[in-house]
This record gives C-alpha cells, sequence and structure tokens, in this order.
C-alpha cells in the first residue's frame, strides 16, 4: 500500500519535470536536440594565433572588437590557423547551458556549449556562445542565439519523438 501511495506522488512530479522541455526556441526551456544540422554558411578565417573565430551581430568580429554585455559566439577547432574553414554542415553531439562568476557578486557570464562533428573530418569542437550579466539577468534563448548568428551559421532543429 505504501508503494502504492508514493507512485501517486513520484509520477506526477516526473511528469511535471518532462513537461519543462519546449519545441519553441523562443523559450528558455528549449535546448537544441542532439543530431539536429548547425551550418556555417560563409567562410571562417582563423588568424595564426587562434584555433577560434567569433561571430557576433551575424558578422566575424575580432576578440578586441567582441562585445562581451552582446551575445557572441566562438566556433572553437583543434589546429592553430592561419586558415579558413569553408562552409560546412556539422552534427550537434549535444548541448550544456550554464553561468560563472567573472567578477563576484557584479558580473555573471550567461553560456550555451554546443558539440559538433563534422562530416567532412573538419576538427571542430563546439560553438559557445556567452553573454555577460549580473544577478537579474538569465541565460539567452536560442531563438536570440540565431539573432547574434545571422545567417554566418544556422541550425536545422531534427524532431526527437
Amino acid at each position: 500500500m505504501r508503494k502504492i501511495k508514493s507512485l501517486f506522488i513520484v509520477i506526477p512530479l516526473l511528469s511535471a519535470c518532462s513537461s519543462m522541455h519546449s519545441s519553441d526556441p523562443d523559450s528558455l526551456s528549449f535546448r537544441i536536440p542532439d543530431g539536429s544540422t548547425l551550418s556555417l554558411n560563409k567562410k571562417m578565417t582563423i588568424t595564426h594565433e587562434n584555433t577560434h573565430g567569433i561571430i557576433q551581430a551575424g558578422e566575424q568580429v575580432t576578440e578586441k572588437n567582441r562585445r562581451d554585455y552582446a551575445i557572441n559566439c566562438r566556433l572553437n577547432f583543434k589546429e592553430f590557423g592561419p586558415r579558413t574553414i569553408d562552409p560546412e554542415d556539422f552534427t550537434v553531439l549535444r548541448t550544456e547551458d550554464g553561468q560563472n562568476w567573472i567578477s563576484q557578486p557584479s558580473i555573471l557570464r550567461f553560456y550555451s556549449e554546443i558539440y559538433l562533428a563534422s562530416n567532412k573530418d573538419t576538427d571542430i569542437i563546439k560553438m559557445v556562445c556567452q553573454i555577460y550579466g549580473d544577478t537579474r539577468d538569465r541565460n539567452f534563448t536560442v531563438a536570440e542565439m540565431q539573432t547574434a548568428l545571422g545567417d554566418f551559421v544556422t541550425f536545422k532543429y531534427v524532431t526527437n519523438k
């Protein structure tokens, strides 16, 4: 009898957790489904001292020109430049969201890490999008991330059934 009562408590709790996921990229609870596609639609230049390129407001920018209080995304590769990464489709392996202190207690970094695999053996690792804020701010949505990427990078979501 006790087990049955426990089930009546546990089942609604579990179903409440599963309903927290959304299929709307404008929702904070939307996660890019594993197996989705991230398309690099323009050539990306990697300078000789870097293993990454940064995109902000739909354009490639330098570290020096990056605005930390606006969403910016960094595509990380294994090898240093100089080189050019050609347009390509990458497969989303998994995503992770989080936050960490930049300067406690005033500046937080909100981020999303999207781990990627290449279909052409490009040495991609992941894309990390971030924005600085404070304790009154929140992480960004995938739709807000897409706005920051513009048409430089786009997503095609798979539907998980």
